[in-house]
């Protein structure tokens, strides 16, 4: 998808999801910990693109692509690298488990990986859409892997929540029990929603945003013993 693509869709329907300053900072800031020669994945890479160092890997081919393939079976060796990122992919994949669990192997001992998932969303289908997360499900899911967890926290927040709930519930009432409708109406319940997402600025300090965050982070390290 082209710039000028991404946009009209953004005009056609808004981002319903808002991302304070700490979780835009989120990946600039884990990439930066690592030093000029370390070799990076991106699991799941989409659109993005985080520089010559960064490997990006999607089930489909793309300008930023360098390997097609799968999360739960990455075409790389042990330990081939020194960070991974995985943003926005454990909702879609067939097998979650597996996934992590091939992420730590392609990571050297005390390798690093930054996972984002959803926890409060609406059905975003790439290809399909499987799952959710809470903090600490998404703690206990990297656990179960072998990780050591060292920090988790919120994305997007409670708002952002609401926000898309709020779109795809009005989308709901208006549709009349009609698809083709609702393709037509969720972009007018967006417009009517999206103002909601803007009271994340006060609400994602809040201690208890995480019982409704839209969505949730994790940074979790591989074992220096595990080999």
């Amino acid at each position: 998808m082209t710039e000028r693509a991404r946009r009209l869709r953004k005009l056609a329907r808004p981002v319903l999801t808002y991302q304070p300053r700490a979780s835009r900072e989120l990946v600039p800031n884990f990439l930066a910990s690592f030093p000029r020669e370390a070799r990076l994945l991106n699991i799941g890479s989409g659109s993005t693109d985080y520089g010559a160092r960064v490997t990006n890997l999607d089930l489909e081919p793309g300008e930023h692509v360098k390997v097609v393939g799968a999360a739960e079976h990455l075409p790389f060796d042990d330990g081939a690298f020194d960070g991974a990122l995985m943003l926005g992919v454990l909702e879609h994949v067939a097998d979650s488990h597996r996934a992590l669990s091939e992420a730590r192997r392609v990571l050297r001992p005390e390798g690093v990986l930054l996972v984002a998932a959803p926890f409060i969303q609406g059905y975003h289908p790439a290809p399909l859409d499987r799952r959710r997360f809470s903090r600490e499900g998404l703690q206990a899911e990297l656990e179960l892997e072998g990780f050591f967890v060292e920090a988790t926290g919120i994305v997007n927040g409670p708002a952002s929540g609401m926000a898309w709930v709020t779109a795809e519930f009005l989308a709901l009432l208006l549709s009349g029990h009609s698809r083709t409708v609702h393709r037509f109406a969720i972009r007018l319940t967006s417009w009517i929603a999206w103002p909601v997402k803007w009271l994340d600025v006060w609400l994602v300090g809040h201690e208890m945003a995480e019982n409704i965050a839209s969505g949730v982070w994790a940074r979790a390290r591989r074992d220096k013993s595990d080999r």
